[in-house]
């Protein structure tokens, strides 16, 4: 069954711009860390021991390097740092220069996009220096896929994946227990290290997808969303892929769960989930047939980001198919019911008034036809309830009228303890009237085994 999901699409960001976070714990630490290096840089000035391998060039480079590191507006910083390398290309401070290059661009680059290509290039030029530097790799995964876009150049998607590659193998040392932060409690730590290795994934998924490889981007945004499960906005970009590779029920069950994902991790914007929410209803009762099932499919979706292992959402044609045989089956089994459908299908066909009047009306139904001798269907009211003229019966489906039983005289009281709502009754009758929609097929003063009836002599003719 083709559905189009592709106004699914508008709504979420572009597939690259995963900025999950802006600053990971690990961030402070590496920057005290480099801020303090510079120290013994500042001795000298003062006149005092200083490490040989690290001089500053005159005081204008010292006093340009204090007022970088006491400045917190990153623009201004950033202005700051330019005129240190363009002053003092050379400086005995490169790498440390180079790391405040990368915060201070790192910090812009979430309401800054032209700066992002700068943090990636600056990235690019610690990692010569230092391959396993994790705040280069772990930058360059997070705004690489939001520079790059949909078509992004080759020698970007290498940088990405070699990135992505690196923070997964660089995780486990990054997060240690021996590095966190004393400020950090053992649960930030835990939660920042999935993160990061969600990022990683994600970063992954947009290489995969960018290079068509749909089986390794699923793959991908799966890990992801097993590392860190609260990102609404990989939900609907993994539900997409899904759902355009054809696997609606897990593309059906991410759908739910960005429409409902609210935070505290990166979430679809609220309106952008209302129209997701009405998506996913309409999406879920076109590929399904019915809404039936779609509630459980949110509860379940409200609190997990991936489906269960066991997810079963049967496509219509699928449904039908199972109706069908389960129908035949029925009638297989049962002659009398077989008889009953047939009388119906062709009562509600398009020559269905022709075949009352040839083949129903005034017939004793069934009259003993294909061996048949009497009905059965479970009495679903009966009116009025003390003394009934009018029994309505649920032949096909037991709670669903299609047989209405008729009397002149009201039924005796005796026969309620036979007739009862819920119960099963057999009748055999002439055949008055029918209406096509809602189906209904109307019977005159029937017999009903067992029961004394007021009935007339029975007039009408048998059903051949």
């Amino acid at each position: 069954m083709e559905i189009s999901f592709s106004k699914a699409g508008k709504w979420l960001a572009a597939a690259g711009a995963f900025a999950l976070l802006t600053s990971l714990g690990c961030v402070d630490v590496a920057i005290a860390q480099t801020a303090s290096q510079p120290a013994a840089g500042a001795s000298q000035a003062n006149g005092q021991a200083a490490q040989p391998q690290k001089n500053y060039k005159d005081r204008a480079e010292y006093d340009l390097y204090s007022k970088i590191t006491q400045t917190q507006d990153p623009k201004a910083r950033l202005d700051l740092l330019n005129q240190w390398q363009d002053k003092y290309p050379q400086s005995d401070f490169a790498d440390d220069r180079l790391k405040y290059f990368i915060n201070t661009l790192a910090q812009l680059a979430p309401n800054d996009p032209p700066s992002r290509q700068q943090l990636i290039q600056k990235c690019q030029d610690m990692l010569k220096k230092d391959p396993k530097y994790f705040l280069a790799n772990y930058y360059i995964a997070l705004w690489g896929p939001a520079v790059g876009g949909a078509a992004p150049p080759p020698d970007l998607l290498t940088q990405v994946d070699s990135a992505a590659h690196a923070v997964l193998d660089g995780v486990e040392d990054t997060f240690s227990a021996s590095k966190k932060p004393a400020t950090v409690s053992d649960t930030q730590w835990g939660t920042l290290k999935n993160q990061a290795m969600a990022l990683a994934h994600n970063a992954l998924a947009w290489e995969a997808a960018s290079k068509k490889d749909t089986a390794a981007a699923e793959n991908e945004y799966k890990a992801s969303l097993t590392a860190n499960p609260d990102q609404g906005t990989v939900s609907a970009a993994y539900g997409k892929l899904l759902i355009d590779d054809k696997k609606y029920p897990e593309g059906l069950f991410e759908y739910a769960r960005a429409a409902q994902y609210g935070g505290p991790g990166p979430a679809v914007a609220p309106d952008a989930r209302a129209k997701l929410l009405d998506y996913f209803n309409k999406a879920y009762k076109d590929f399904h047939g019915s809404a039936d099932g779609g509630d459980q499919i949110l509860a379940q979706a409200k609190t997990s980001a991936l489906p269960p292992a066991d997810l079963n959402i049967t496509g219509a044609a699928d449904v039908a198919n199972a109706e069908a045989a389960k129908l035949n089956d029925r009638m297989n089994s049962d002659p009398a019911f077989k008889l009953w459908y047939t009388i119906k299908t062709n009562l509600t066909g398009d020559q269905g008034d022709s075949f009352f009047n040839s083949s129903v009306k005034d017939a004793e139904i069934p009259g003993g036809a294909e061996g048949v001798k009497t009905f059965s269907g479970t009495v679903i009211s009966i009116d009025p309830p003390d003394h009934p003229t009018k029994v309505v019966l649920g032949i096909e489906d037991p709670a669903k009228p299609d047989a209405t039983l008729e009397f002149s005289q009201p039924l005796p009281t005796e026969a309620l303890d036979k007739i009862k709502v819920g119960q099963k009754v057999d009748f055999s009758g002439v055949a008055d009237s029918y209406t096509k929609d809602p189906y209904m097929l109307t019977f005159k003063d029937p017999t009903i085994p067992g029961v004394q009836t007021t009935a007339p002599p029975r007039r009408g003719r048998r059903k051949k």
